[in-house]
């Protein structure tokens, strides 16, 4: 049995970050959730899938009924008509539009209405029935978790798990679950909504957060896009599909051996030709790919850098690639001085100071380096319960270090121009 698996829709929301020459080469509609559903729409048609699963939030508000209405009853109309089941949950933004959306689209079968689990039968694998059990939120906030009423499991079914929660934040408002309640339950395979970062689904035991189905923002990078689930005799295994319309990277340009302030720009190109090309050896392409352009290296001409970039922009680029529009929308300097940091590190000023902190950062023994990215942690979690900033997740250790760096480079080259101006 093949199924297609989708996270986080949020249908009615738009796109933020464009530059101006993809807005005006695009339509809101053509690279937000509206164009990322249609192509999931011709996946499971394509790949002949026997049911679509929608994780919750698949629309973003209830003030966009009638624009959801539109979309997700076209879809879900070609989905039904080719004989593919449709089975939801509403998570905390849909809880209230989905249910009026889903009785008026027929053949979408919403799950676990008013918090009850219920399960529905897809069909049979070598004689053994495969059931999707699923919950939805009965209100905007739930600070219990939905677990406590999962169903004791009977019989030799199979169990696919379609739940919208928060993992392992037991003070969040909304579902919050624990991994150990996921692993304990008696499911076959979690498919989990809410947080927008894509997990890694590999195994025979799918447990993960499908992430949203198309980047938003820059805060959402990387693939992503609905997932295929085979269930087979031996294991259940998942593998992502990524055809979002829009595509937000990083790319890192090293500037250690550019002496010359006119080289950049070439260089720059080079990286995004670079990027292009691996995007470009997928299957399915982004209309749009949104790049943060970070400098990186080490090289006395910081300042030239800047003044170069200043007056030749990136973000005013309009970069086409074949049928692909590349933009930048947003330029980070993270130019190391050309004095090496050990020596700097030994200075009992500022600079020292910020000079051993990178050195800690870069070293995962330190213990300095350790407490440097708890209290960071603590920030960010802080950060992350803005309900602006919730879905997208914590950045992990390594990005949690990178930012760090990053700051303090910036700091002290800042710094040591302070220096050369005073004296």
């Amino acid at each position: 049995m093949r199924l297609l698996a989708v996270g986080d829709i949020h249908l009615g929301r738009t796109p933020s970050r464009l530059s101006d020459a993809v807005k005006e080469r695009f339509r809101p509609r053509e690279l937000g959730p509206s164009e990322a559903w249609k192509r999931a729409v011709e996946c499971a048609l394509t790949k002949k899938v026997d049911a679509v699963l929608l994780a919750g939030d698949v629309v973003e508000d209830k003030d966009d009924f009638f624009e959801a209405f539109r979309d997700l009853s076209a879809g879900v109309k070609q989905l039904i008509d080719a004989g593919i089941l449709v089975v939801g949950v509403s998570g905390n933004h849909d809880v209230s539009v989905l249910p009026r959306l889903a009785a008026s689209l027929e053949g979408f079968r919403l799950l676990g209405g008013q918090g009850v689990w219920e399960a529905v039968e897809l069909g049979t694998v070598h004689g053994t029935r495969v059931l999707v059990l699923g919950w939805s939120f009965p209100s905007e906030r739930v600070e219990d978790s939905p677990l406590v009423s999962l169903p004791v499991r009977r019989g030799a079914d199979r169990v696919i798990g379609l739940l919208h929660c928060d993992r392992d934040q037991s003070r969040s408002h909304y579902a919050p679950v624990r991994s150990s309640e996921l692993e304990a339950a008696p499911v076959d395979a979690w498919l989990l909504g809410h947080i927008h970062k894509p997990d890694d689904l590999t195994g025979k035991r799918p447990m993960a957060y499908l992430g949203s189905l198309t980047g938003m923002d820059p805060g959402e990078p990387g693939p992503h896009g609905p997932w295929i689930v085979e269930i087979e005799p031996n294991g259940i295994s998942a593998t992502q599909i990524p055809l979002a319309p829009l595509r937000w990277e990083t790319v890192d340009v090293d500037v250690t051996h550019i002496d010359d302030p006119d080289d950049l720009p070439p260089r720059i190109l080079e990286a995004l030709d670079a990027l292009h090309a691996k995007v470009d050896a997928h299957e399915h392409q982004p209309k749009a790919l949104g790049c943060r352009l970070r400098l990186t290296g080490r090289s006395a001409h910081r300042q030239a850098f800047e003044e170069k970039l200043s007056h030749d922009d990136p973000r005013s680029w309009d970069i086409r690639k074949g049928a692909l529009c590349c933009f930048v929308h947003d330029v980070q300097l993270s130019v190391e001085p050309r004095l090496a940091l050990t020596e700097m590190a030994k200075a009992c000023d500022p600079v020292g100071l910020l000079a051993r902190r990178v050195l800690a950062l870069r070293s995962p023994d330190s213990e300095d380096g350790h407490r440097l990215v708890a209290k960071a942690r603590e920030r960010f979690k802080e950060v992350q319960a803005r309900p602006s900033f919730r879905a997208r997740g914590l950045p992990d250790e390594q990005a949690i270090r990178a930012r760090l760096e990053s700051a303090a480079l910036v700091a002290i080259d800042r710094l040591l121009r302070q220096r050369e101006g005073s004296s």
